[in-house]
């Protein structure tokens, strides 16, 4: 909801400037962050990012995108391109909906350590004390020999900072190996079939059923353990998941654009999945996310946002836990999750927190960036940061197959460029 400033005293200006066409000085709030802003930024340097943009749109490397860069509280930047729909050239507008994919782990993260604040889970707690089946884990002996594999015993126990800092020895399905293949057709189908599981509980039992790919704490792969969060979450707060997102962080950040399910204004507003044809060029894909209907609420993946939306989370991390009048962390636990917990298993440059990647050393980070800088993306190549240091969020938006990280670093590279 936006919000108008009281106009600017106009009898004064009239009689300042008699003559003058009075429009009325107002600044608007999209749910309490300014309105657009460049200050601090360079317009020539994001104009060059806008045409990057296009050119990729006028290549069909994508039908369109929303970008959104916010410092200090202010949005600098924020512009969308192109087509929502290619088939029928709706345009791509500044209030459209994503599905956004991995983005939904942050939130997620963010919900558990709600809960380890008020004493109702702890870090170092055991996941089978919520979900027993994961006792029973074994770690393969070669994932070549898919989920049918030997294994054998773990020496360590899988706790809930396993799971926040993908270090449980699960993996996600998406990897090359036999283990990986036949656990994606398990968990997704072939073909990304959204409605494939009935609810969380029979996606995570198959997870149950699969080998773990190494001793817990002792390596750092991506993976399904967001799902597990998700299920702990329900169990343990005894709400549904979306029941508890929206009660204790969507609607207290504002978030009105972000949920498991859109209805039917929403829906109009939702960006297309486009897909590389084989001959080049972009096509409406087939794997079209339904927005209505959706039963499964994981913590991988599931949510559809906005980047207005998105922005409300990430001013709230930004913050230090606080935003929009409401106390969604203390400042004490976004520290925590803020810092690296998996030693130097990313390498000395990165590092991962509760939930977020992370910059550990800008100055042998590949990249631009600032130590500390938090980030992370979805597979449809929607990307986010987060720079404590310079008080900037960047947020990219668009919906494409197949994966890559191209736009994650543009994003990078053309927002620090622009800092003045």
């Amino acid at each position: 909801m936006a919000f108008l400033f009281p106009y600017i005293r106009v009898k004064y200006i009239l009689m300042m400037r008699k003559k003058l066409l009075l429009i009325s000085v107002a600044l608007f709030f999209f749910n309490g962050v300014n309105a657009q802003n460049p200050s601090g930024f360079s317009s020539e340097k994001l104009l060059e990012f806008n045409t990057y943009i296009q050119n990729e749109i006028d290549a069909e490397n994508i039908a369109g995108a929303e970008i959104l860069i916010a410092q200090n509280g202010v949005v600098a930047w924020q512009e969308s391109f192109g087509k929502r729909n290619m088939k029928t050239s709706a345009p791509l507008t500044k209030n459209s909906i994503y599905y956004i994919q991995s983005m939904t782990k942050p939130l997620i993260s963010v919900a558990i350590m709600q809960l380890v604040e008020k004493g109702m889970i702890a870090l170092e707690d055991p996941v089978h004390m919520y979900i027993p089946g994961v006792k029973n884990l074994g770690i393969t002996t070669d994932v070549e020999l898919g989920i049918d594999a030997p294994t054998r015993a773990p020496k360590k126990t899988m706790t809930i900072r396993n799971l926040l800092t993908h270090t449980a020895g699960m993996t996600h399905g998406l990897g090359s190996s036999k283990l990986d293949q036949e656990l994606f057709k398990l968990m997704y189908n072939e073909t990304l079939d959204y409605k494939g599981h009935l609810d969380l509980e029979s996606r995570v039992d198959v997870l149950m059923h699969a080998p773990l790919i190494g001793e817990p704490g002792e390596q750092w792969a991506y993976s399904a353990a967001p799902d597990l969060l998700a299920l702990i979450l329900q169990r343990v707060s005894k709400e549904s998941i979306p029941d508890y997102l929206k009660k204790h962080i969507l609607d207290l950040l504002g978030m009105t654009d972000t949920g498991y399910n859109l209805n039917e204004e929403q829906s109009k507003r939702v960006m297309q999945l486009h897909s590389q044809k084989e001959t080049g060029g972009l096509e409406l894909s087939p794997l079209q996310v339904p927005t209505q209907g959706n039963t499964v609420y994981g913590g991988t993946h599931g949510l559809f946002s906005s980047a207005q939306d998105y922005l409300q989370f990430c001013q709230m991390i930004l913050n230090e836990g606080s935003w929009n009048g409401s106390q969604i962390l203390s400042k004490e636990t976004v520290t925590l999750m803020s810092i690296n917990h998996v030693s130097e298993l990313l390498g000395s440059a990165g590092g991962f927190g509760l939930g977020f990647g992370m910059i550990r050393d800008a100055k042998t980070h590949p990249g631009p960036g600032s130590t500390g800088q938090l980030y992370w993306g979805g597979y449809f190549r929607t990307h986010f940061f987060i720079d404590p240091a310079l008080d900037l969020i960047a947020i990219f938006m668009t919906q494409k197959l197949p994966h890559g990280d191209d736009y994650a670093i543009a994003l990078n590279q053309y927002v620090y460029a622009a800092l003045e």
